[in-house]
């Protein structure tokens, strides 16, 4: 064991070594210096095991002499040696961390080896009691750490959940896509403290997207222009993944941005995303980057629900219109059938007046003269006016009757057709030849413009000539007096194009798409107040596609175009449920 003593008795110090080398076969290695100064030199550059210590030197006194040499070794164990009038202060010192202290007057060999290895053991002890517990003030420092990190943790999970919530509740209280957009944009900007945020929905990809809101601070109100030239944050979107980034083009913020692009997904894929920014130093951090995630899930949802909720809404106008519809067609069917019933029934009762009146007058004895004289000489062309009014009127009847059936039995594909080859330089002049005085009686003009070098087509002309009726009916009621009627034909390489335009008031863009509907008039388009029921161009479109054609219509600069397109030569098969056709019958 190296022991250094101090000791400025000459005397102590070589009976202490004499004891000491003398007991046994313990071997102790002492160090002999007479003053503190010498012994903190040694302590410094010597490893001891033990220190006995004088507490009164030359250059030292008391406890001093004991917190000097504790300072400078703090793990080496220290054993005073005092005589017997200053035990006092050796307690006082062994209080102040001295492992023990003995009376030189007396010490004996294994009192002393006893008291160095006591002294040596217990100082062990202590040291690692002191490593003990300041390993457990570690352990509670790092687990005080620990509970705190775990704390805040919680602390912005329950803040995240709370913001979550608010935003969801707010997200899902609107029917509005904008306004669902706008209320995310807002809500992230602020609770991320976000310098620049928008919310954009894609046309037909990423890079054709429209900006629905964006937030920005006043210093990078030009931002968002500058975000979308970006191309990098295009291709991870497309995998469904968030981008974060800090792109090199935005010199004029020196400090530099970081820009986080989430994706919206909707069923088929990406269809909108979510972009805030935030200084370079900042960044974004994972919390963050799943609170922009939920919101863009949660956007997604309400955006489908929004467009839903506008796809039944236009379900339910759609419907509201099919019923106005209808209702037009129960009060237009009971009018057209009602004014020629009570046409019919006041010709029929006249007739039966004149006739009670014939009778009557012939019951009487009369000479033939006076009979001649008696009867009004306009009676019989009353009654053949009469009898005309009951023909036209069951005529009207059976036509709109007719055209009833007809489309019901072109909508169930029973209609018969025959194909056969037809010339129509020279078909169309017998449909025209029944309009030709009309068109003279209201003062219309009437041209046919058809190319003589047209092929033959193979097509059923009886309803090739009810679907040119109509159209010239349709042209004449509603071409003003001086007003032009015109009937071109060419074709190209597979089709046939049949047209018949007339000079007359223009039909509104929007009301084009529904002139073929059934039972379906334009509004303020009839200022001559003809009247219909809306079943010829169903009709004439029904017609149309039943024979393998197309019919289409434009408006414009004065002037109704019908363009009816036939193929030269038909499909095998133009209803797959009508037998003739299919055999070419």
């Amino acid at each position: 064991m190296k022991i250094l003593l101090v000791e400025d008795n000459l005397a102590d110090a070589e009976l202490l070594q004499e004891i000491l080398s003398g007991f046994g076969e313990e071997q102790f290695t002492f160090a002999h210096v007479w003053r503190v100064s010498e012994a903190l030199k040694q302590l410094a550059k010597t490893e001891f095991d033990l220190v006995l210590l004088d507490l009164s030197l030359p250059d030292s006194w008391g406890l001093e002499t004991l917190m000097q040499v504790q300072t400078q070794a703090p793990t080496i164990p220290v054993v005073i040696l005092t005589g017997s009038q200053d035990e006092e202060q050796a307690i006082e010192a062994v209080r102040k961390g001295a492992q023990d202290y003995l009376l030189k007057g007396q010490l004996v060999g294994a009192l002393l080896v006893r008291a160095i290895h006591h002294a040596i053991e217990r100082n062990r002890t202590l040291e690692a009691l002191r490593r003990s517990e300041e390993r457990f003030q570690t352990l509670a420092a790092e687990l005080d750490l620990q509970v705190q990190e775990r704390t805040r943790q919680l602390q912005r999970a329950l803040e995240k959940e709370a913001m979550l919530n608010r935003i969801t509740e707010k997200l899902r209280d609107s029917l509005d896509e904008r306004q669902i957009l706008q209320t995310a944009v807002t809500e992230l900007a602020v609770a991320l403290e976000s310098d620049y945020c928008n919310a954009t929905l894609y046309q037909t990809s990423p890079q054709a997207e429209t900006v629905c809101y964006e937030y920005a601070h006043d210093r990078v109100s030009d931002l968002g222009q500058a975000i979308r030239q970006v191309p990098e944050i295009y291709g991870p979107l497309l995998h469904q993944d968030c981008v974060q980034f800090c792109p090199l083009f935005l010199n004029e913020f020196p400090e530099g941005m970081t820009i986080l692009v989430t994706p919206i997904f909707g069923e088929g894929g990406a269809i909108g995303n979510l972009c805030l920014c935030k200084p370079a130093q900042d960044g974004f951090c994972f919390t963050e980057i799943a609170l922009v995630e939920q919101v863009a899930s949660q956007c997604a949802i309400a955006v489908r629900q929004a467009r839903l909720y506008q796809a039944s809404l236009a379900q339910v106008q759609e419907l509201e219109r099919l019923n106005r519809l209808k209702d037009d067609f129960l009060s237009t069917v009971s009018h057209e059938l009602r004014t020629p019933i009570a046409n019919i029934k006041m010709a029929v009762q006249i007739l039966e007046m004149v006739e009670q009146k014939r009778q009557q007058e012939s019951s009487s004895v009369t000479t033939p003269s006076e009979e001649k004289e008696s009867k009004p000489p306009h009676s019989l062309d009353r009654a053949e006016g009469y009898i005309k009014i009951l023909r036209e009127e069951c005529d009207r009847e059976i036509r709109l009757i007719d055209s009833i059936l007809e489309l019901q039995r072109l909508e169930a594909g029973i209609e018969p057709v025959s194909f056969t080859p037809v010339l129509i330089q020279q078909w169309v002049g017998n449909v025209v030849a029944p309009f030709i005085q009309k068109v003279q009686k209201t003062q219309q003009i009437l041209d046919v413009e058809i190319d003589p070098a047209l092929p033959p087509i193979l097509c059923d002309s009886d309803i090739l000539q009810r679907i040119l009726t109509e159209l010239l009916e349709n042209a004449c009621k509603y071409t003003p007096s001086q007003g032009r009627i015109t009937i071109t034909a060419h074709c190209d390489r597979s089709r046939l194009h049949l047209q018949v335009s007339n000079s007359s008031l223009e039909i509104p863009a929007t009301e084009l798409t529904h002139v073929f509907d059934k039972f379906y008039r334009v509004p303020s388009a009839d200022p001559w107040k003809h009247g219909g029921t809306g079943l010829g161009l169903a009709l004439v479109r029904k017609q149309t596609e039943y024979i393998g054609g197309q019919i289409k219509v434009t408006s414009a600069f004065g002037e109704t175009c019908f363009t009816l397109e036939l193929p030269l030569s038909p499909r095998h098969s133009v209803c797959d449920s009508c037998e003739s056709v299919n055999t070419g019958s």
